[in-house]
């Protein structure tokens, strides 16, 4: 990266590797059976997934089908699951259906009595399926009704105490939500 941005060179660099490819890119296009799926610069590539699998290949790990039920003043109500309904920021139509995605390191994991008040305008109770080991971090699987799935450091796993059937909370921003129509 310092070579090229040193002497100006373009290039054109092909990787599988993601981490790489957001390191290295100053634009990037994910390519699948020959055919460019979404490009742009990276953080908008990976906010913004064009489909369920560009939000795969970009670590987009919850990706749930759901409903338009309501709009107002850029605030959509989804419903995911039966009484199930995630509030995200967008612009879609009343019934229209889309794939609500989110990413892991946008989800916060509190202890069902630690709920308050925050800009937050997603909070779903439910329980520890999985805790899987990632290196630095854990992933953590909640069933919410749906699956949830949260990166959590050591130390948040450790002090919580986190284990498979406890109760959490996952809690999310509107503006973390991101919609694919479908």
């Amino acid at each position: 990266r310092s070579i090229l941005h040193e002497t100006g060179t373009t290039a054109v660099f092909v990787t599988h590797d993601r981490d790489e490819a957001l390191r290295l890119g100053d634009r990037l296009a994910v390519m699948m059976d020959g055919r460019v799926l979404k490009e742009g610069r990276p953080q908008e590539v990976l906010a913004r997934p064009a489909s369920q699998e560009v939000a795969a290949f970009v670590g987009t790990e919850t990706v749930l089908p759901g409903v338009v039920r309501n709009e107002q003043q850029g605030l959509l109500d989804v419903e995911v699951a039966p009484e199930k309904h995630v509030a995200a920021v967008g612009r879609s139509t009343v019934g229209s259906r889309v794939l609500v995605c989110l990413r892991p390191e946008e989800v916060t994991l509190l202890e069902p009595h630690q709920e308050g008040h925050s800009s937050a305008r997603n909070h779903f109770l439910g329980t520890v399926q999985e805790v899987s080991d990632l290196g630095l971090f854990l992933r953590v699987t909640l069933d919410c009704g749906f699956l949830i799935v949260a990166y959590a450091t050591r130390i948040s796993v450790s002090e919580m105490a986190i284990a498979l059937g406890q109760p959490l909370v996952a809690s999310f921003k509107a503006t973390a939500v991101h919609l694919i129509p479908q």
